[in-house]
């Protein structure tokens, strides 16, 4: 007689953020980032998740079958990153694993008191949303029991402030919805740049080296409108168009419809500020090598990580070289044939859902059973 295995419970995570993919909360990649993850932890399988975030008022929804609970913030400073909730003491009892995301901000470190005060494990992930003292000067890091970087540039800028495990996950890309379709027709001159329009994302850098022969469509929210002025000054003359009310799948013809993506970011900004954590990971560029687009990006932040072959990939450090690299695309030396299928082939085996899933289960189970056996 065949005894049945006994199913093994599945492991609960809530995924704990201070904002939520949204036009009523923030429209960025770090808010975006959370659900990809969570879908990612999906395919992995053995998993229940909830993620909690904070809003002007409390409310439930279902992001691709996740649940997402709103609390009230009850801060009263100012700032997405700031918020938080003591609603969160009671809901979070019962789970198995926290994750924190925007780690370094007043909300992380609020949150993490809470989580360890319940004798939860927590894992942390910096966004990009802060550097809060509390954090790192004070050493809060070190309550955190794992700690998961999005790129090698962002693990190096919080090394020496967490001694704990650690993993270095870039992605995860949604590779089955972002992928080519053969039915779009491609313009061979049409350069894509998605970005939100602020100075730090380099937007100028792209128009000041953009040639006749190409055409260049930016896709983003207006987050500086002087910037935003300025750009549309640079652009007289040349082929250039803003649109910024693109959906989801407006962006997606985008990528499947240009031949180019470029992503610029800078660390100096064309008005001389200078940015702290200039991208932390860049998911757009992701997006658009799994559509099929070779990338031309900036030596800045995390950017140079994401293009490992220079079939596919360029990378540029100022005016001069993005002006070479414009070039050599009229001029048809660069990209390589098939540097499309490369493109997509590479972010499909590194950063899809299921790479990233994989890992991301492997590193949860593993912080949890080294807890276990220490205890």
């Amino acid at each position: 007689m065949k005894v049945a295995k006994a199913k093994s419970n599945p492991l609960r995570i809530a995924h704990l953020t201070p904002a939520y993919f949204s036009p009523d909360s923030v429209v960025g990649g770090g808010e975006r980032y959370v659900y990809y993850l969570a879908q990612a932890l999906r395919t992995a399988g053995g998993f229940e998740q909830c993620v909690f975030t904070i809003g002007p008022d409390d409310g439930l929804f279902a992001q691709d079958g996740i649940p997402v609970r709103i609390f009230r913030n009850e801060s009263q400073t100012h700032g997405a990153m700031n918020g938080f909730s003591s609603a969160l003491w009671r809901e979070l009892s019962g789970f198995d694993l926290v994750h924190v995301h925007q780690s370094l901000t007043l909300f992380g470190a609020y949150t993490l008191a809470i989580v360890k005060s319940l004798g939860i494990p927590a894992i942390g992930t910096d966004l990009g949303g802060g550097e809060n003292t509390l954090m790192l000067n004070r050493r809060g890091m070190e309550l955190l029991d794992g700690v998961i970087s999005i790129s090698q540039y962002a693990h190096r800028l919080i090394s020496s402030y967490f001694s704990g495990r650690h993993e270095i996950v870039i992605g995860p890309v949604d590779t089955d919805r972002f992928a080519p379709d053969s039915r779009v027709t491609k313009s061979p001159r049409a350069v894509l740049c998605v970005s939100r329009i602020m100075p730090h994302k380099g937007i100028d850098r792209v128009i000041a080296a953009l040639p006749s022969e190409l055409s260049l469509t930016v896709i983003g929210r207006v987050y500086h409108d002087a910037y935003y002025d300025l750009l549309r000054t640079m652009s007289m003359g040349k082929d250039v168009r803003f649109v910024h009310d693109a959906d989801d799948n407006d962006l997606l013809c985008h990528y499947r419809s240009s031949a180019l993506f470029v992503q610029a970011s800078t660390a100096r900004d064309i008005y001389g500020t200078t940015v702290g954590k200039p991208e932390l990971m860049g998911l757009t560029t992701l997006e658009a090598m799994s559509c099929g687009l070779p990338a031309v990006v900036s030596d800045t932040g995390s950017l140079p990580e994401l293009v490992p072959d220079r079939r596919f990939g360029r990378v540029f450090s100022g005016h001069a070289e993005l002006t070479s690299i414009f070039e050599d695309i009229v001029d048809g030396k660069w990209p390589t044939p098939g540097a499309a299928v490369l493109a997509r082939s590479h972010v499909v085996q590194q950063h899809g859902m299921d790479a990233i899933g994989k890992r991301l289960s492997l590193f949860y189970r593993t912080v949890l059973n080294e807890l276990k056996r220490s205890n």
